[in-house]
């Protein structure tokens, strides 16, 4: 696809001024004629289609998307992709890989090759994910985005694919909350973040229908993300995603990496409730592979997130339910265990008590199976 610009001309008399506004350059590469990948790796670039789509809508940015697949997927095309991109100081650079990937023996980059050229003899052509996200940083765009979602193991095999869809469902998410998502994430932010799926030597796991799980828990967790915290940063939405990925059997072992350069971070306040926490103990008292008397044992600390008073507004996957005091509830998510797949803090819907350190009211989310 060509490159798209945007040329504002404005007259004042004689006079003509140009502004040229400020653009989402999208790379998206997907090997959508392998004979495995295929259908997963379509459903993949629809999502990040959406989502790239969504966020430059909410930054008034031009997206220019070029797309590396089906009879065009190939280490060459590629190349003359990235070399040829030019873009803008205020521009932002988004790279995703969705394919085969690969890692070999003693190396010391954790991020996989691209395993684009099959043939054994051209091996030596599939770049490095970090090569290209360094060779796009070089563009000088004012952020840089680079994401791969592949295998990262020692040898060739095909990416494991599995049979059971990913459970996802959440409540609805208003235009507003999404677009200031987005703009805290790719229009406040300044510098790089390269991120892949596993680590090595793992594999990656996709479904033929929903698409590969990594992106699929990246897509859920920016959408549900942005409307259960007030405010949401790189580091939080992969740890999300991360976490997300640990809710499903054929991935709960996977474990992603990720390197966040970015500059003029906003201070996280000591007093405020860490959201990343509390949701982990929400999720906790219902995690079946602990203990029951690990889990008993969480009901005693309910007083480091909430007032002894606190009342609890319990959405049921889309619908609210009961309000009940934060007892009642911890108790529930343990009796529960076996039910409930995830716990979620919707932090927007949430009050705290005058010191700002515990919830006095609270909104949580139950997804059940």
């Amino acid at each position: 696809m060509k490159f798209l610009g945007v040329i504002l001309f404005v007259f004042f008399g004689v006079g003509v001024f140009s502004v040229q506004a400020q653009t989402l350059h999208a790379i998206l590469v997907a090997d959508t004629k392998d004979a495995v990948l295929a259908s997963a790796c379509e459903r993949d670039l629809e999502v990040m289609h959406r989502q790239l789509s969504q966020a430059a809508a909410a930054m008034s940015y031009t997206l220019s998307e070029q797309t590396v697949s089906r009879d065009l997927f190939s280490t060459r095309q590629l190349s003359l992709v990235l070399n040829t991109l030019k873009v803008q100081p205020q521009d932002v650079v988004f790279f995703y890989y969705t394919g085969h990937g690969y890692n070999v023996r003693d190396r010391k980059d954790a991020f996989p090759f691209l395993h684009i050229q099959k043939n054994e003899e051209l091996l030596a052509e599939n770049p490095a994910l970090k090569d290209v996200h360094e060779l796009l940083k070089k563009k000088k765009a004012r952020l840089c985005i680079t994401l791969g979602d592949c295998c990262n193991n020692l040898s060739l095999n095909t990416r494991g694919m599995v049979n059971r869809k990913p459970y996802i469902r959440g409540l609805t998410v208003t235009n507003d909350s999404l677009n200031t998502a987005y703009r805290n994430l790719f229009l406040k932010s300044t510098g790089d973040v390269l991120i892949t799926s596993s680590k090595p030597p793992q594999s990656s796991c996709a479904h033929p229908d929903s698409g590969s799980y990594y992106t699929r828990a990246f897509d859920e967790a920016l959408e549900l993300a942005s409307q259960y915290n007030r405010s949401i940063t790189w580091e939080t939405l992969l740890k999300d995603t991360q976490r997300r990925m640990e809710q499903h059997s054929a991935t709960k072992d996977k474990v992603s990496i990720f390197q966040i350069n970015l500059r003029g971070k906003a201070p996280i306040l000591a007093n405020e409730p860490d959201f990343e926490r509390i949701n982990q103990y929400l999720n906790a008292l219902a995690d079946q592979q602990l203990s029951p008397q690990k889990r008993h044992q969480l009901l005693k600390s309910l007083n480091e997130y909430f007032t002894q008073k606190a009342r609890i507004d319990i959405y049921v996957n889309t619908t609210l339910g009961e309000i009940q005091p934060i007892e009642q509830v911890v108790n529930r998510l343990y009796l529960n265990a076996g039910k409930i797949q995830r716990i979620n803090l919707i932090e927007r819907l949430s009050t705290l008590s005058e010191d700002g350190k515990h919830y006095q009211r609270a909104a949580i989310q139950e997804i059940w199976e």
